[in-house]
């Protein structure tokens, strides 16, 4: 069976920046897995980016934050705060967000060792 037709099927994603930390604390996106219908979506917002030149930095956030909200299922090791649209604005930086779209839309997540020993 196609791997994004799996029910409730959540891959925990970590940014680059903090592969290195230890499982226990280290911040983990869980997103769901992208069909090609998906991964078109989030390639349309990471390419507006170079794109569209009339496209202003509050719609680049917004369009990036709505992607990423469409794809996460929430976190885990993020120092207390609550997942939601618009904490995702407060604990990212652009170029983070950018990361994590890229990641989720290659179905990038981590190894099933990494999964085992993280649960």
């Amino acid at each position: 069976m196609p791997i994004f037709l799996e029910p409730d099927q959540k891959f925990p994603i970590v940014l680059e920046c903090d592969k290195e930390k230890a499982l226990s604390v280290r911040p983990t996106f869980l997103a769901k897995s992208q069909s090609m219908r998906g991964q078109r979506r989030i390639a349309t917002v990471l390419d507006r980016f170079t794109t569209d030149k009339d496209v202003t930095p509050d719609q680049l956030f917004d369009d990036a934050v709505d992607a990423l909200f469409s794809v996460l299922v929430g976190w885990k090791n993020m120092s207390g705060i609550e997942y939601s649209r618009e904490a995702l604005f407060d604990v990212l930086s652009y170029s983070e967000a950018r990361e994590l779209l890229r990641l989720v839309s290659y179905n990038q997540h981590v190894t099933i060792e990494e999964k085992k020993s993280s649960e």
